[in-house]
């Protein structure tokens, strides 16, 4: 069996998260803990991470507050269909759901490990041989060609992905694939819709708003696409073998996935055919954005970041202060970015 790679944080705490008055942006709580994702409802910001933490800020990152949880475990990512509706989900596959733009959460759905399912290891290891890649292992466990696991259960999921106000797309490990499509009233676990029969870890569910194209990323290399926004998909040829972390849309036909050891490729041609991006990393590159100017940026383990103007055909690769990694990354209206992760929650204005 495949042993599923994650980040070094667990839960160890015990009841919910009680709302707080406002925190500047280098109180403990918004620079000390782990975020591991980021998104908007409507103009504010939400960052969720370890031990069921969720923040938000309403000024863009200056001022945050702490918004009400019902779990402990690892958060991984979070989505907004409008300002006031979104999901979070996590390690033991659950899925928290928000109706009042990130205040408060409630538990919608859950998965944890029970009786003698599938082992976890949850160390993770880095790609340069230390610690601090976010999500994996790049081949430690690829001499192992068994079927997927019946049961998932324990499973994290690493993404999730808002196609409206009533459906919402999670994956994660062992080929987790879960949907709603009636607001979070119900999920339902599909293990089929993709092309996965081997149960390929998936990290990444990524779109773009007014595109129709959807790319899923993961274990292996694995690359999945579809042109009706996730109802049938499409397993592409896939020019890396190694664990591919995210991918960023540029256009209907353009976009760049990412992943271990500083790899990058681009398409521009809906996956048909790929170039390699040099990065000069040998870094994992967890996640990416465009900027209103078309600039894309990546984000990596390291600190770094790395920047396009020329639609990802070419990157320059800057760190940050202290190094430490970096999971996801949102655009400011107010000029520059806002990162998460190892080093909590922070304002990058100097993007270049």
């Amino acid at each position: 069996m495949k042993k599923l790679i994650t980040m070094a944080v667990m839960a160890t705490l015990a009841g919910s998260v009680q709302a707080s008055e406002f925190l500047d942006n280098n109180a403990p709580l918004v620079r000390a803990n782990t975020y591991l994702g980021l998104a908007y409802a409507g103009e504010r910001a939400v960052a969720v991470g370890d031990r069921g933490k969720i923040i938000y800020s309403d000024d863009q990152g200056s001022h945050w507050k702490v918004a009400a949880t019902p779990t402990q475990v690892l958060l991984t990512a979070v989505c907004f269909a409008d300002p006031r509706h979104g999901w979070a989900v996590g390690h033991d596959a659950v899925v928290l759901g928000t109706d009042d733009g990130g205040e408060t959460w409630t538990l919608e759905y859950s998965d944890p490990l029970g009786g003698e399912g599938d082992q976890q290891d949850d160390t993770a290891y880095d790609d340069s041989g230390d610690m601090g890649d976010i999500y994996g292992d790049p081949y430690g466990d690829d001499s192992y060609d068994e079927p997927a696991p019946v049961d998932t259960s324990g499973a994290p999921l690493l993404d999730v992905y808002c196609e409206g106000r009533d459906r919402a797309v999670a994956v994660g490990g062992y080929g987790y694939f879960l949907e709603t499509q009636d607001g979070g009233q119900n999920w339902k676990k599909d293990l089929k819709r993709l092309d996965n029969v081997d149960g390929w870890h998936l990290y990444s569910y990524n779109g773009k708003a007014g595109l129709d194209e959807r790319y899923v990323t993961g274990e292996k290399g694995v690359i999945f696409r579809s042109r009706d926004r996730g109802k049938t998909w499409k397993k592409l040829d896939s020019p890396y073998q190694g664990t591919l972390f995210g991918a960023t849309l540029l256009s209907d036909y353009q976009a760049l996935v990412y992943g271990l050891q500083g790899n990058v490729w681009l398409t521009g041609n809906r996956g048909n055919s790929w170039t390699h991006i040099d990065t000069g990393l040998s870094r994992g590159i967890n996640a990416g954005t465009v900027l209103k100017d078309g600039t894309v940026v990546l984000v990596t383990n390291a600190g770094g970041i790395l920047t396009s103007h020329d639609g990802g055909q070419s990157l320059s690769l800057r760190f940050l202060p202290g190094r430490e990694s970096i999971s996801a990354v949102l655009p400011r209206s107010q000029g520059g970015v806002l990162i998460a992760g190892q080093g909590g929650v922070r304002v990058v204005e100097d993007v270049k």
